[in-house]
């Protein structure tokens, strides 16, 4: 959903002042403004190189006859997972969600094929299981028609669904319990997206498109789909992107 455009007729003092601000939030060393606080390219680096290490070390240990290690993340998942775990920490907060007692990091870690004491392992695990917390907590509710599209979309687009299978005959498969699923889903996005409204979040273009993904299952090559987001930028052309 792209951010309401600024109207021509906004007073000239205004519009100097939101520019001043812009140009003071688009550092290039900034990776992200989320209000008060940022997030710089050094921390979503440091965050990379840590994972990489970790799991390149791994092998060298085993000897040489080990295949060489291949990073599953990306620099942009790096900041979406930083992002995501100070966005969705405070809608947990306010829900009085808490994290449950053992956080199942070498399952986790495994899952993303990154060692268990990776720091992006803690926070993207950390994020995915208070959302799971939410999830449970929110209240149940129908999904509008194009969210059940969107996920028809998705899993359409792995390529291993049921050949010529249409939206109707995947909508009428798809239990009720799988329906209110989605539906308490899109009610933990609307908490979402309204804490990142309040945090009036600017991202580097540099890192692309970012999200957060809310709601999370496996496909059919067991690979995750994101299946309920709150997309973080747009294609607006400032130096360091508001969020959508």
């Amino acid at each position: 959903m792209q951010r309401a455009r600024r109207l021509a007729s906004v007073a000239v003092a205004a519009a100097l002042t939101v520019g001043g601000l812009s140009a003071c939030r688009s550092a290039p060393s900034v990776a992200a403004y989320l209000g008060s606080d940022e997030i710089s390219t050094a921390q979503v680096q440091r965050i990379y190189d840590d994972a990489e290490s970790k799991l390149t070390a791994a092998p060298a240990a085993e000897g040489a006859s080990a295949p060489p290690a291949e990073l599953s993340i990306t620099m942009p998942d790096v900041l979406g997972a930083m992002i995501s775990h100070k966005v969705v920490t405070a809608v947990a907060q306010a829900r009085n969600v808490k994290l449950p007692a053992d956080v199942p990091l070498q399952e986790i870690g495994a899952s993303l094929g990154l060692k268990a004491d990776a720091e992006y392992v803690r926070l993207y695990g950390e994020s995915r299981l208070l959302l799971n917390e939410l999830l449970q907590a929110a209240q149940p509710g129908t999904p509008p028609d194009s969210d059940v599209q969107h996920v028809f979309e998705v899993f359409a687009a792995t390529g291993q669904m049921k050949p010529g299978l249409t939206y109707q005959e995947f909508k009428s498969s798809v239990s009720p319990e799988a329906l209110q699923t989605l539906g308490r889903a899109l009610n933990v996005k609307k908490d979402v997206q309204a804490e990142a409204d309040k945090l009036d979040l600017r991202i580097n273009p540099r890192y692309g498109a970012a999200e957060i993904p809310v709601y999370v299952e496996n496909g059919p090559d067991n690979k995750p789909l994101n299946l309920v987001s709150v997309e973080l930028t747009d294609a607006d052309d400032s130096p360091v992107l508001q969020k959508s």
